[in-house]
Order: C-alpha cells, then structure tokens, then sequence
C-alpha cells in the first residue's frame, strides 16, 4: 500500500509536497493527532516558523501546543458532529 506506516520515514518527494500545500495555506489546522511523531510535527513547526496561524484540535495536550495561536482541547468526533449539525 501507498503509506508510511510508524517507525518508517516519510518519503523525500512526499515531505517536499507537504511543506508545499502548507506554505501556499492561510493557515494550518491539526485535527485528532498528538502530534507524537516527527512527520506531523514538523509541518506544525514549519508553519509557526513562518508566522502562519496554526490551531490544534486534541483530546489532551500534544508536542505542537507550543507552537499553535489556539488548542481546544475536546474529542474531536463529538466536535465535528456539532459542527456539521449547525451548518446551513
């Protein structure tokens, strides 16, 4: 399959791409990740160091709280849901 399972790394042109789409964003959105492992949080840490807003959406803390504008900390699910109910 066409992914990158834990402990394996990212391939080159695949990390390339993401700072890409990160760099042509307004701003950057973690939705549900602890953002435990390198290959999401070096996104998270690119985008700050660009001044791009970053807002994280966790159940509990994670290794990007540093570097976001805003957390809110609540299950992710139920928010969602929430969201979409009170959408037009």
């Amino acid at each position: 399959p066409d992914v990158v399972f834990f402990g394996e790394n990212v391939p080159p042109e695949r990390a390339k791409a993401c700072y890409a789409l990160v760099e042509s964003a307004s701003s950057l959105v973690v939705l549900g990740s602890s953002l435990t492992v390198m290959s999401g949080l070096r996104y998270v840490r690119h985008a700050a160091k660009v001044a791009m807003p970053v807002v994280i959406v966790n159940q509990g803390p994670t290794r990007g709280d540093a570097y976001a504008a805003a957390t809110l900390d609540a299950p992710l699910g139920q928010l969602l849901t929430d969201l979409v109910a009170a959408l037009p």
